[in-house]
């Protein structure tokens, strides 16, 4: 049943990306990306989880200079060992943004709200009927060697629990802008601490280098990106990736490698593989997610 409501979710949103590329054909202000997205991971020493699995389907829009939005949906398996029932999920995404130019200022000023709704068959109900709402502040100057942004997620569980998250961040372009390096905080304060793990509150940083290729480097490969998590966070919200940590035990670190290669002018291909350390303070429960992720994106 699941599966087949995800297959209708994403036959829905194919049919708005056709729709959308027959209008923006003749708008030529408008221009369109669609990132089609798939992830696998083995949990290690976990004494419960096996696997998880997800797919997902992302189509953004802008509109000159001045803004855009972007709506996705994605289906996630959690496959459980000893007989527990898997976790079936879905999840939905909104955004809009739009771009304030002031004459004292050397870059514009980026306004942006992400909405996340996520449903599954968590019986306990503590993961599903989530909602999220997700306002950010953020500046880059025109040259892209300064970046700033500050964003706020607000998070909605049942069972009496609910999520302030703040995410303070700065980067820095070098080497004629070659290269990117991107601090991220995350300070996150739970409402109800027996429903976090017994956390009150978890911080984190993280912190990722990027490094674009000349454009006749090796097959076509455009960029390189490290990603590395230090501290701890639970029930976070990741705007970036457009993800919501909601079926996770407190994080306690990560390490990510990714490729992209841009494939033609108009479609790309990244390629991810990456690994989490978790930790169920209730069970004393310490295990690591090994994962792969692929991203095809199109752009019109």
């Amino acid at each position: 049943m699941h599966i087949q409501r995800n297959v209708r979710v994403m036959a829905f949103i194919a049919s708005l990306i056709c729709a959308q590329h027959i209008v923006l054909a003749a708008e030529s202000d408008w221009s369109a990306k669609a990132d089609l997205q798939a992830l696998y991971g083995s949990y290690s020493g976990a004494l419960s989880r096996k696997s998880i699995a997800s797919g997902g389907l992302i189509l953004s829009a802008d509109y000159l200079e001045l803004g855009g939005f972007a709506l996705g949906s994605s289906y996630t398996k959690l496959a459980f060992r000893n007989g527990t029932t898997d976790i079936n999920q879905q999840s939905y995404y909104a955004s809009l943004h739009y771009n304030l130019y002031l004459d004292v200022l050397p870059g514009p000023i980026t306004l942006r709200l992400d909405g996340h709704a996520i449903n599954n068959n968590d019986t306990s109900g503590n993961t599903d009927n989530v909602r999220v709402v997700a306002p950010q502040l953020s500046f880059l100057n025109y040259n892209k060697t300064f970046y700033a942004d500050f964003g706020y997620a607000y998070s909605i569980y049942q069972n009496n629990l609910k999520i302030h998250q703040f995410t303070p961040t700065l980067g820095f372009g070098f080497n004629d802008s070659a290269d990117w390096v991107r601090l991220r905080g995350y300070v996150i304060a739970p409402s109800n601490a027996l429903r976090a793990q017994n956390k009150s509150s978890t911080s984190a940083l993280e912190a990722q280098w990027t490094h674009w290729f000349a454009p006749d480097a090796w097959h076509k490969l455009n960029n390189i990106k490290i990603s590395g998590l230090v501290g701890e966070r639970i029930y976070a919200v990741d705007n970036d990736a457009a993800t919501v940590y909601n079926l996770t035990d407190v994080q306690r670190g990560s390490v990510s490698l990714a490729l992209q290669w841009k494939l033609t002018q108009a479609v790309s291909l990244m390629l991810m593989a990456g690994n989490e350390n978790y930790l169920n303070n209730t069970t004393a429960d310490s295990y690591n997610n090994r994962y792969g992720y692929l991203n095809l994106s199109s752009q019109w």
